[in-house]
């Protein structure tokens, strides 16, 4: 790869079934033509995730407790 040469990244989930093959693939280009990043930094933490998804089940049973209402903080400015 060259100096110039621009990386573009992709983030993909892949079964535990086929992993290993895509690894074995992605060996196959040439070297330095990508970079395998094996933790994602956006990825959530077990807490975080277990917080997301418990917001997300009062939201989709309409309860907004965990929210400020906005009307109310609106009024204070």
């Amino acid at each position: 790869m060259t100096d110039n040469s621009v990386m573009k990244s992709i983030t993909i989930d892949i079964s535990d079934k086929v992993y290993k093959t895509f690894r074995d693939f992605l060996e196959l280009l040439p070297k330095d033509s990508f970079k395998i990043y094996d933790n994602d930094p956006d990825e959530l933490t077990a807490e975080e995730e277990k917080a997301y998804y418990s917001v997300k089940k009062k939201i989709e049973m309409g309860d907004f407790s965990d929210f400020e209402d906005w009307d109310e903080v609106k009024k204070k400015f």
